[in-house]
């Protein structure tokens, strides 16, 4: 299983309603779809998780900044999804998901 997999699962454990599409390439192969979108109802913001392999690294991006991150592992993903959703507050552990 790919991190790219852990990551979803576990942001579905967190929160069912966020979801989740990969970038749909028009020329497979060639075209990187390395890219997958998250949202949730509650929220305008879209955050990008791009990794070309599927794991960690990902370099994340978001609508609502424009600062660059790098999460290393499946948590600091999910953490950074969630944040840059706005989801997270104080009482929020991802470590045991």
């Amino acid at each position: 299983m790919r991190d790219i997999d852990q990551v979803i699962r576990k942001l579905q454990l967190c929160n069912p309603d966020v979801s989740h599409q990969q970038w749909v390439v028009k020329h497979p192969g060639a075209d990187d779809d390395g890219l997958w979108f998250f949202q949730h109802p509650t929220s305008s913001i879209e955050i990008q998780l791009e990794s070309p392999s599927g794991d960690a690294p990902f370099l994340v991006e978001s609508t609502g900044t424009n600062l660059r991150q790098v999460a290393d592992s499946v948590g600091q993903a999910v953490a950074l999804v969630l944040d840059g959703l706005g989801l997270t507050d104080s009482s929020t552990d991802v470590t045991g998901v």
